[in-house]
């Protein structure tokens, strides 16, 4: 299915399912934007879209950040438009027993894998709204189902 003309916000890119998710989007033709939470995962995203011949860029984002997502979706709407595709990838875990778990731990796990999937899907619901078409899609993990 060609995804000519659609603009992907794929948070998490930096490899993994993201990184498959992003390859996969851009090779059929969509343009991607595709997240790290740092400067050089962002060029590694860069690197591997360009190296594939895909349209887009890797940005930093901090997902837990409404500045951060706010700033993202401002550059992006400046140079490309506002994401049709939205895919919530981005989650961290702590590999640690609940009763060793401490409560910044617990608060980082929150941010990241729950409260970024509410906060980067209101950011680009308005304008998908306005457009009559957009998805947004949230992966999860096992991880999610099994503690």
């Amino acid at each position: 299915m060609s995804q000519e003309g659609e603009v992907a916000l794929v948070s998490g890119a930096s490899r993994g399912i993201g990184q498959a998710i992003a390859l996969s989007l851009g090779n059929s033709g969509a343009t991607i934007i595709g997240t790290a939470t740092s400067e050089k995962g962002a060029e590694n995203i860069s690197e591997y879209l360009q190296a594939n011949n895909i349209k887009g860029q890797g940005m930093m984002l901090n997902v837990t950040d409404q500045d951060s997502i706010d700033q993202l979706l401002k550059a992006m709407s400046e140079k490309y438009s506002m994401p049709s595709i939205l895919i919530n990838n981005a989650g961290i875990t702590r590999d640690n027993l609940l009763m060793r778990m401490k409560d910044e731990e617990w608060d980082a796990i929150i941010q990241t894998n729950l409260s970024s999937v509410f906060k980067l899907s209101r950011a680009c619901l308005r304008a998908m709204m306005k457009a009559r078409q957009g998805r947004i899609i949230s992966i999860a993990s096992v991880v999610g189902l099994t503690g």
